[in-house]
């Protein structure tokens, strides 16, 4: 070959290669993955709360969810928010999208607090006009209906219509509460938690450490308040337990029972409720030893219902609405007049009223020093009671050994009525003193149980995790199903899956675009990998508005949403998104790898060419 011929080869490869690099660099320009919202079908955010150092698993659903949904090519961004100002901005306000939220502690399902407009726990924003009332319709006669299997029937039928029509959360689980105690401590039963079960608890030796077999010696979370209806941490709740009983006591599953206060009723009628006081109960004495030995009377009873219905003592006061008056019906009886609904002339009956009844009484003849409820809650009694509280429970608080949120020390009250809620054994206090240790965190308290001295009985509260840290030759695992419910809350009003779009139809029936939307999200939420990754499989996966703790009214055939991104897909598509069968974000990353895997056989072809080239020069 002649030189200008090679001359003219080459100056074709460099041309060749040159168009091959530019080539490359644009197609990293407009192919290459980007950042921002470019790729997303629609950006939302999930709200969620820490609540200092308690254990709450909520940052790690989040991660999980944030993830889970991102595959959809859904942007969501997760804000960790400081309790105090979750409340006022979710609860309150209601000034989010979506939120992880748990409701606990209700005696009842309290559906009505929940989809009622303006309830002041309907957080969902529900309105009556996303189902034409029919959601209103059938809380109404659930709450009026006495009839126990007409009551489950129409219970199941809302779960269905909840989960199915309108998908206002994503129900995740129902929390298992972990207790651990060493293998000599007898008599404990989960199901009965530790206050119930302590008639029927005793040491069958010493174990490491150990050095009475009459003090019980307790690990429980934080406390501070000690008042029955300010009261909100799981070791106030405890504490309290051990100091009073309830009107009503309630079982595991939430049904009433003749064990508390309260030992019979009956309905005169509809609307009217006959409370019969257990006979011969003593208040324990008050700290200034004024009142050392009353019993518990019917005006004890109406005292403590003045309480639970003023806006001014207790928070949860519009539950009680259903209390039309109250009165004595003889010395030892207390009447209420029932109205479930006081906008209506009729007085409706009211089918949770027991439920609702498990509450702790409030001693009159002590805080009744005001002439109002306003002012009773001001004094120094009130004062008083909430820092040394009294009642007719077990064991006395003794205010001169305890440190606030530190150590709690109580001693066996010998005036105790001496009823269990175990028919068949004899209920005895074996304990003389019980000393309970306050633990921020379940790793401490796991050591301080281990070690022995400190700790015979432990309550790690909702975190199963710590199973794996327990040795099992020397301690005793169990778990209580937790009157509580976690879940997903969908604003109703936002622009995306609620407001407007909420009555934007679509080609299926009875599925508008907001719908569709939240049955895609629902479909999205990885609860078995959840449930396996942060609590080793121990809680119970839920999939309706109403607890599992609520096992007698849960409906087992609700319209579930289990993993499927198929699933997810197809209702985005009925929503209008026209996604294919790959996220949006999948597609775009498999162009950009089709493209550099072409650019980069070029540029392979071109660089063996000049080095052969190269290499037959030097030859």
């Amino acid at each position: 070959m002649s030189k200008p011929e090679r001359t003219l080869n080459k100056a074709v490869l460099y041309i060749f290669i040159g168009a091959l690099i530019i080539t490359a660099l644009f197609a990293v320009m407009m192919f290459g993955p980007r950042p921002g919202p470019q790729s997303s079908v629609f950006n939302t955010t999930l709200r969620f709360y820490t609540k200092g150092t308690q254990k709450l698993y909520y940052t790690d659903y989040a991660d999980s969810i944030v993830q889970d949904i991102g595959d959809l090519g859904i942007a969501v961004t997760d804000y960790s928010m400081d309790y105090a100002l979750f409340l006022d901005n979710v609860v309150g306000s209601r000034e989010y999208e979506m939120a992880i939220i748990e409701l606990e502690g209700l005696n009842s399902p309290h559906l009505e607090l929940l989809f009622k407009e303006g309830a002041s726990l309907n957080v969902f924003n529900f309105v009556d006009g996303l189902d034409s009332g029919l959601t209103s319709e059938l809380i109404d006669n659930i709450t009026q209906e006495m009839d126990a299997y007409a009551r489950k029937n129409l219970f199941y039928t809302l779960q269905e219509h909840l989960m199915d029509s309108i998908v206002p959360m994503i129900p995740l689980f129902t929390p298992a509460r972990v207790f651990t105690y060493w293998n000599n401590l007898e008599g404990f039963t989960s199901k009965w938690g530790i206050s119930d079960s302590l008639p029927y608890m005793s040491f069958d030796g010493l174990h490491s450490n150990q050095d009475s077999t009459t003090e019980l010696k307790i690990g429980i979370g934080g406390w501070y308040d000690l008042n029955p209806l300010t009261m909100f941490e799981d070791g106030e709740k405890l504490l309290v337990s051990l100091i009073m009983d309830k009107l009503i006591h309630l079982d595991e599953k939430g049904t009433p029972t003749n064990y508390g206060l309260i030992d019979s009723w009956e309905y005169e009628n509809d609307t009217t409720l006959l409370l019969h006081v257990r006979n011969g109960v003593n208040w324990q004495p008050d700290v200034e030893g004024i009142f050392p030995s009353e019993q518990l009377t019917v005006d004890d009873v109406k005292f403590t219902l003045d309480l639970t219905k003023s806006p001014y003592a207790n928070l949860n006061h519009k539950i009680y609405k259903w209390i039309d008056s109250y009165e004595n019906y003889n010395s030892t009886t207390v009447a209420i007049n029932i109205d479930s609904n006081p906008d209506t002339p009729e007085k409706e009956p009211y089918a949770f009223a027991l439920e609702d009844l498990s509450i702790y009484p409030f001693p009159e003849y002590y805080l009744n020093v005001e002439s109002t409820i306003e002012d009773i809650v001001d004094s120094g009694r009130w004062t008083k009671f909430r820092q040394n509280p009294f009642g007719t429970g077990k064991y006395t608080y003794n205010a001169t050994d305890s440190q606030i949120d530190l150590t709690a020390s109580l001693n066996r009250f010998t005036g105790w009525h001496g009823v269990g809620v175990d028919p068949v054994k004899t209920a005895s206090l074996v304990f003389e003193t019980i000393e309970t240790q306050s633990r921020t965190d379940s790793y401490s308290m796991n050591l301080d149980l281990q070690e022995g001295s400190r700790i015979d009985i432990a309550d790690f509260g909702k975190d199963p995790a710590m199973i794996l840290a327990i040795p099992e030759d020397d301690f005793i695992v169990d778990l209580k199903l937790e009157n509580s419910l976690i879940f997903v809350a969908f604003n109703l009003e936002n622009e995306i899956f609620g407001g407007a779009n909420n009555y934007v139809p679509t080609n299926e029936t009875g599925v508008s675009k907001a719908l569709a939307i939240r049955k895609a999200l629902a479909f999205m939420i990885q609860k078995t990998v959840m449930n396996d990754a942060f609590h080793e499989g121990f809680y119970n996966i839920t999939d309706s508005p109403i607890s599992r703790y609520f096992s007698d009214i849960y409906y087992q055939s609700v319209t579930t949403y289990p993993y499927s991104v198929a699933e997810a897909i197809n209702y985005l598509n009925i929503a209008g998104f026209n996604i294919s069968t790959e996220t949006e974000g999948s597609t775009e990353e498999s162009n950009y790898e089709m493209v550099s895997s072409v650019v980069s056989l070029g540029l392979f072809t071109a660089i063996t060419i000049t080095l052969r080239k190269r290499k037959r020069k030097v030859t």
